[in-house]
């Protein structure tokens, strides 16, 4: 993997990382925070 590959992955990783926290910290009830986290846990690279 070319170190301009892992910048690309990196980069990919991080935005999903905020659309999750932007996802959790705006929904609107428990359960949907709780479905959201185990979305965000399961992911894979």
């Amino acid at each position: 993997m070319s170190i301009i590959d892992r910048v690309r992955q990196r980069r990919m990783i991080n935005r999903e990382n905020r659309a999750f926290d932007r996802a959790w910290q705006s929904a609107p009830t428990e359960s949907m925070r709780h479905e959201i986290a185990i979305f965000a846990q399961r992911k894979t690279f």
